[in-house]
């Protein structure tokens, strides 16, 4: 694609800048600090099972924190990501290795989301405004630097979708049908995204399902032919970890144990830390830890227990489940991931204060004051412009539905499957990279009306 010079050099300065933000607030992040038990949270969790699962032991401790590779519940990818630089590297340079190269996918991201809306459009300005929420937006800056899978999980479903919008559907509208190898590579970039976040599961049967509806436009077999060859691909790669599991450990895995879990935290009411899930679902967790194990590190929860609550959660009231699915996921769309660690005030909270009690100049200036004010105000921002700004673009691009689809229907994908599992900002996260897309169509269109003379698309040739 032969790209105007003027969009060229602001691309490059949007990534540099987008890295070197990265970078910097990379560098004011503790290191050694995540690998305690006590501090870490998941960070740690995942730096101990990646250390223990190329230790070649099943079961052991590492800085005061237990692994149990035989009953490893989530996918494997992001642990042998952690656990492969703790065999050459101290803890604070594999800590910070870790942070380099995510903050690098990070930015490959944003030049990904300046593709798919270029190509779609056939208009560079898309592209641009499209980095630009994911190169500059704040929480895609603090994520770069956490010790947990989304930065990869987003990287890998990006690139999926980019190589299937522009080098396999884009590629067949402009007559080409040699791109089974992009089918293929779509497949792969969709499987490394199920290996790193088990909820990406079923997303490949949506893009199946689109190849099918392009099938009825014409050629069905061909795109049925794709269609097949990318599931089975994509299964091949996805199930390496099932394979792993029943092989190693005589146990079935698809994708993750945590189905039941999700469904679980997502029925209940009075669901929180593990100390406290612990508690609803057993009465005395003594008697079932294994001989050795001085805390409880391999007890699993059995299905019947969660089945069982389940049924006694939505039985009671259906309306009522439904409600708490309903207000969880509108919660979390309505939360921007990435602010909590930006201080303990929330900004919402103290906004709604002041408009409901003082509405004053002073009670302006204290809310002004909260720590982290700034940054998550930018936040706020990147995040509703990308949702409002995405919705408009929907509509915009109904006649590019070919290439938009695949877009839109990850987030369906995500919000459906989330209505039913467990909801945070940070599982609803992943859609601001197709919202952040399609708003980038709103914008141009803004941008159009305005000065139609001065703004209108330079040409994109391919």
């Amino acid at each position: 694609m032969q790209i105007n010079d003027r969009y060229t050099r602001w691309l490059w300065i949007i990534l540099i800048v987008g890295f070197g933000l990265r970078i910097a607030y990379a560098m004011t992040q503790p290191t050694v600090e995540l690998f305690s038990g006590v501090d870490g949270g998941d960070s740690s969790w995942y730096l101990a099972n990646g250390w223990g699962f190329f230790s070649g032991k099943e079961h052991g401790w590492i800085r005061n924190v237990p692994f149990y590779l035989s009953e490893l519940p989530t996918a494997p990818f992001y642990i042998l990501y952690a656990g492969i630089f703790q065999t050459v590297l101290a803890e604070h340079e594999t800590v910070v290795v870790m942070r380099l190269i995510q903050s690098i996918l990070g930015v490959a991201t944003a030049y990904l989301a300046y593709r798919i809306p270029t190509v779609v459009r056939d208009d560079a300005r898309a592209g641009l405004f499209a980095s630009i929420f994911i190169a500059l937006n704040p929480a895609f800056v603090i994520e770069a630097s956490n010790i947990a899978t989304e930065t990869f999980y987003i990287f890998f479903l990006t690139l999926g979708l980019w190589l299937y919008i522009e080098y396999v559907v884009k590629a067949s509208i402009l007559g080409k049908h040699n791109v089974m190898i992009f089918v293929v590579l779509t497949a792969l970039a969709l499987g490394m995204g199920t290996l790193t976040r088990a909820v990406l599961l079923l997303f490949p049967v949506g893009i199946f399902i689109h190849m099918v509806m392009l099938g009825f436009a014409g050629n069905m077999w061909l795109w049925l032919r794709r269609g097949i060859v990318l599931l089975v691909v994509y299964t091949m790669l996805a199930s390496t970890w099932t394979v792993y599991n029943w092989g190693m450990w005589d146990r079935v895995v698809i994708g993750s144990t945590q189905l039941m879990p999700a469904l679980w935290r997502g029925a209940v009411e009075n669901d929180g830390t593990p100390q406290e899930n612990d508690a609803l679902l057993i009465e005395n967790p003594e008697d079932v830890r294994p001989e050795g194990c001085e805390v409880d590190c391999k007890y699993q929860t059995d299905t019947e227990t969660y089945i069982e609550q389940i049924n006694e959660s939505i039985g009671g009231s259906i309306g009522v489940f439904v409600s708490r699915r309903i207000n969880e996921l509108t919660s979390s769309y309505l939360q921007p991931h990435g602010t909590t660690s930006l201080g303990d005030v929330s900004v919402r909270e103290g906004v709604l204060s002041w408009i409901q009690n003082e509405r004053s100049v002073s009670g302006l200036v204290s809310l002004m004051q909260i720590e982290g004010f700034a940054l998550k105000l930018l936040v706020w921002l990147f995040h509703y412009s990308s949702i409002v700004f995405g919705i408009i673009g929907m509509w915009l691009s109904r006649k590019r539905w070919r290439l938009t689809l695949p877009l839109i229907g990850f987030i369906a994908y995500t919000t459906l499957i989330h209505f039913v599992l467990l909801a945070l900002p940070r599982y609803i996260f992943p859609v601001e990279v197709p919202f952040a897309i399609l708003a980038s169509f709103t914008i141009v269109a803004i941008l159009d009306r305005l000065h139609p003379l001065k703004t209108s698309p330079e040409s994109i040739t391919q």
